[in-house]
């Protein structure tokens, strides 16, 4: 891809945005920043369980079913579970289902970086 020098400045706070993200050792990130397949689990993951009790495993199983295995993605969402990131408890509609949701300490880290993201924002261009 060639950049156009006629089109307008690239939306530095979205580069600065993603250097954030893959250069950080915040144990999020250097968790889920590891592919895009990861990515995209962590932000569903956030985004519907914040309008949901959170989503089925099979929901999260249909998460970048073309990006990786089946079998790569249940172990990916198990070791999630396993290092604190992701909590799973049945769900009360159906006892045979479980429900995964991001633990309180995934909400903490996230909002954290949100933080460091609206400060690069500001500074960025000057204000809000």
């Amino acid at each position: 891809m060639q950049i156009d020098r006629n089109e307008p400045d690239l939306d530095v706070r979205l580069v600065n945005m993603l250097a954030l993200v893959l250069e950080s050792e915040d144990e999020l990130f250097a968790f889920f920043a590891s592919s895009r397949y990861s990515l995209l689990l962590l932000t569903k993951v956030l985004s519907k369980s914040s309008a949901q009790s959170g989503l089925s495993k099979e929901e999260c199983l249909r998460i970048g079913q073309d990006m990786r295995s089946r079998t790569h993605r249940q172990n990916f969402i198990d070791e999630a579970i396993r290092r604190g990131f992701f909590a799973k408890e049945p769900s009360p509609s159906d006892r045979r289902q479980v429900v995964i949701t991001p633990t309180e300490k995934t909400i903490r880290l996230f909002k954290e970086w949100a933080s460091a993201y609206h400060e690069i924002r500001r500074s960025a261009f000057g204000g809000d």
